[in-house]
């Protein structure tokens, strides 16, 4: 498997009338941070391999690796803008999910000025190529890409986020390529509840984390004493009144999970000229680096040890991996799906796979099976 191949399975057993089983899985081995292991720690390979294959939130990546190894090996952390970097770069991905990424997994059709996130992205890439992007430029084309796709008005009279009242008003005119997305989310996906695998919060000690290393966890078998958790933008807002209300009114995970994105975005846009912590790094014991990262799609880890110029060991934990090793929150929400024929299934399967949204491509396998009909 070359590097840049990588994907999530879904494995669909509905062969018992009434009950449907699912195995979730990414397929993704490490295989870029084994390629790192036994390089020496100035060695150009890493940077290279993370701003080559990790075609999404690579700013997440290199800050999550300079920062670990940094700690690894007691040098200064001069990474200097980094948190900035990758709030820049959560934003850009976010607005791309509610415009593009998620109406395309569900099968809406792309706003027709799709193209300009093709744009940004290139710009974001050009800018974070430089020693000191130009953030003000940066602005200047996110605002307006923002209200055309989202707001669908200037971002200060945005108030869709203020009670639920205001955020079906907007969602139910349909403006913007955002709100067409939620007016069918609210049209079309039957409720379900949040499934009860625990959230990873954002407020864990780099020290804990670093313990489940000791239990074994790893890319391939991303649980902790064999339990799995969640990752997402709702980990950072699940006290958001809106989510609060989502929950009291509907007790639906999936709309909570797609709000939480939204809430995510505009909340990084109006704090993004503020101090942020959106990186943390420390070393937990010596010769080791440990880095968290929140990105778009949760919390991203990366643990570095190092011992005699050498990198010993690379271990990489993206919020993929969590959201889909086995047993996870994935899982059961797609479990509780009622199974009539593929074709439902894969359309119902899609809005949930679109809340948790991984990093790869996805396929769902069906065992054989018969339908009422049969």
């Amino acid at each position: 498997m070359s590097f840049t191949e990588g994907s999530v399975i879904i494995d669909v057993d509905a062969s018992t009338p009434g009950v449907t089983r699912v195995r979730t899985r990414s397929t993704r081995g490490g295989e870029i941070a084994q390629a790192m292991a036994g390089q020496r720690i100035d060695s150009p390979l890493p940077l290279t391999l993370i701003s080559t294959l990790y075609a999404l939130c690579p700013q997440a990546h290199l800050g999550a690796y300079k920062s670990a190894l940094a700690a690894a090996t007691g040098q200064r952390d001069d990474n200097a803008g980094v948190d900035r970097r990758i709030v820049y770069e959560l934003m850009g991905e976010h607005l791309r999910f509610l415009a593009f990424d998620a109406p395309n997994t569900v099968g809406i059709a792309s706003d027709p000025e799709v193209k300009k996130l093709g744009a940004l992205r290139a710009l974001l890439s050009r800018e974070f190529s430089k020693p000191d992007p130009d953030f003000e430029a940066l602005d200047i084309e996110l605002e307006p890409l923002i209200e055309y796709f989202v707001t669908g008005c200037p971002i200060e009279r945005f108030h869709a986020l203020n009670s639920l009242p205001d955020f079906e008003a907007w969602m139910l005119r349909g403006k913007t390529a955002a709100a067409r997305l939620y007016a069918q989310l609210w049209e079309n996906v039957p409720c379900r509840r949040q499934t009860p695998v625990p959230m990873l919060s954002p407020a864990l000690s780099l020290a804990e984390i670093n313990s489940w290393f000791a239990l074994g966890i790893s890319t391939n078998a991303p649980t902790v004493a064999g339990r799995a958790y969640q990752t997402s933008a709702l980990a950072r807002h699940e006290e958001h009144p809106l989510l609060a209300e989502i929950r009291e009114q509907y007790s639906c995970g999936v709309r909570t999970q797609f709000t939480a994105r939204l809430i995510d975005l505009m909340q990084y846009w109006l704090e993004r000229r503020l101090p942020q912590n959106v990186l943390q790094a420390a070393s937990p014991e010596k010769g080791v680096g440990l880095a968290i990262v929140q990105c778009a799609r949760g919390t991203l880890i990366t643990r570095v040890e190092a011992a005699d110029d050498m990198l010993a060991r690379v271990q990489i934990i993206a919020p993929t991996e969590w959201n889909f090793a086995p047993g996870s929150a994935a899982q059961a929400v797609l479990e509780s799906i009622d199974f009539q024929s593929q074709a439902q299934y894969r359309a119902d399967a899609a809005w949930v796979i679109a809340a948790v949204d991984p990093c790869v491509p996805y396929q769902i396998r069906f065992a054989a099976v018969k339908t009422a009909a049969q």
